[in-house]
């Protein structure tokens, strides 16, 4: 009875011993995380979890990652935008153990390009490339400075319709980010163009457009492959 009262005890200081030390951990990596930040050097994070890293893949749509199970997941417009992802393209997000998410291209989409012009409607921006009409991510304006009326190369999915593009260079700039409607011709194509790209339409209409189209100098524009 006295060898078992014993072993109890043992374990029981055992349990009590663990548990201080990790206390003691927690408090060190929070003292090492407040002394980082008051002397503004960066300190490493420290996970207190043992959950392992989650990867995860999917399918970059435009604004968001989309995996198997149709799950979504934000994707950073910076990021998007220098790397000039694409629709369709193919993505692998590693969440860390801290909860970090890091995402890496593993199977860039064929892609196509043409010649557009920057507009802006109601507050956002799209590419138009001739009679089609492209949502770009606001930050892609920021990252590369373009204005309204500004002309860029676009990117596109070879081999489907995309409602968003991807800017890949600046062909001509006014020279700065401004938040004003350009002067563009032909306003109704470009709004009924506009409205179809918002309701998810295929933008099948393109004779219809055509006869209500007003008389304009335009360049053909010329789609490669990538």
């Amino acid at each position: 009875m006295n060898n078992m009262n014993n072993d109890d005890e043992k374990n029981r200081q055992i349990a009590e011993l663990e548990q201080i030390v990790k206390e003691t951990e927690a408090r060190l990596n929070q003292a090492k995380a407040m002394l980082g930040q008051v002397s503004n050097v960066s300190t490493q994070y420290v996970s207190m979890s043992s959950t392992p890293d989650r990867v995860v893949i999917g399918t970059f749509t435009g604004e968001y990652m989309i995996d198997q199970d149709n799950k979504q997941y934000p994707v950073p417009a910076n990021y998007a935008s220098k790397s000039k992802l694409v629709e369709g393209d193919q993505l692998k997000l590693t969440i860390t153990k801290e909860g970090s998410f890091i995402y890496k291209q593993i199977g860039p989409t064929p892609r196509k390009r043409a010649i557009a012009n920057i507009v802006l409607k109601d507050g956002n921006y799209y590419a138009q490339a001739g009679m089609e009409v492209y949502r770009i991510l606001t930050a892609s304006i920021t990252y590369f400075r373009l204005s309204p009326g500004d002309e860029v190369t676009i990117l596109m999915p070879l081999s489907k319709k995309s409602e968003w593009s991807a800017i890949e260079n600046v062909v001509s700039s006014k020279g700065g980010f401004q938040e004003q409607k350009p002067s563009l011709p032909s306003v109704d194509m470009l709004d009924q163009a506009i409205e179809n790209v918002s309701k998810g339409s295929d933008l099948e209409e393109e004779d219809e457009l055509k006869e209500s189209k007003v008389e304009e100098d335009s360049d053909d524009i010329t789609i490669q492959p990538w």
